[in-house]
């Protein structure tokens, strides 16, 4: 706890010196905040919350894989992003059929990208992978591995104090998964401030994000984190 602490103090520190970068005030917090923590549960490896961003309709809200179940999401074009942990998909190569997909445009600076007319037309857009990113393997999902290869339990913890929990690979987007990173343990969640844009499924419109804490900013700093505080806004026009 400490650490994560003394991390997010940091960063309340530098925001407060440096708005002029980075659209973070811990005390003026006017962003989103997830709807509950995704990724921290250990019971389910695959967690994923959904946003259509052009509705604002939310998928999975309320519990893992309720509204879209893992796989069903590759067929659908109604949703754009989605969260699970600190790891994010797009609507976009192995994670969805869709059009969507990020670029990177750079560190801080999330008021000056006000239009869709001001993105890079020679942009590389970054669709998702299934070769890259991991994500927490859930208990349950450990200990049905190792009963599955007869492996002993107890030679083989599901949490390790040197390396953490196992991880495996998941389908989501590589660029966005700079936007924050951790460490550890003790594990301290650490974003990197960049603002990036996000192309929805439709291909049609852009969105704007930047996460800056791995807490929920209004509420007191403890050992229960995972609701990230992010800023995602529309680009409009040119």
């Amino acid at each position: 706890m400490k650490g994560n602490l003394l991390a997010v103090t940091a960063a309340c520190l530098w925001a407060a010196v440096s708005t002029s970068c980075v659209k973070y005030d811990a005390y003026g917090f006017d962003g989103k905040i997830l709807h509950r923590a995704t990724g921290y549960t250990t019971q389910e490896t695959h967690d994923w919350l959904y946003f259509n961003l052009r509705t604002g309709e939310v998928f999975n809200r309320d519990m893992p894989n309720r509204d879209i179940r893992e796989g069903e999401q590759y067929s659908r074009t109604d949703w754009d992003i989605a969260f699970c942990g600190y790891r994010l998909r797009t609507n976009s190569g192995t994670s969805g059929a869709g059009k969507g997909g990020a670029i990177d445009l750079g560190y801080g600076n999330y008021d000056k990208w006000q239009r869709a007319g001001q993105l890079p037309g020679d942009a590389r857009w970054i669709s998702d992978v299934d070769t890259a990113v991991y994500i927490t393997l859930s208990q349950r999902d450990w200990y049905r591995y190792l009963g599955e290869h007869n492996m002993d339990f107890e030679e083989n913890p599901w949490f390790d104090p040197n390396s953490g929990p196992q991880r495996t690979l998941t389908s989501a987007n590589a660029l966005l998964a700079e936007s924050m990173t951790l460490t550890g343990p003790p594990m301290v969640y650490s974003p990197s401030y960049h603002t990036y844009a996000i192309r929805t499924a439709d291909g049609q419109r852009f969105f704007k994000l930047q996460i800056v804490s791995w807490f929920n900013i209004h509420t007191p700093i403890d050992d229960t984190g995972g609701e990230i505080s992010y800023y995602c806004d529309e680009l409009f026009g040119n």
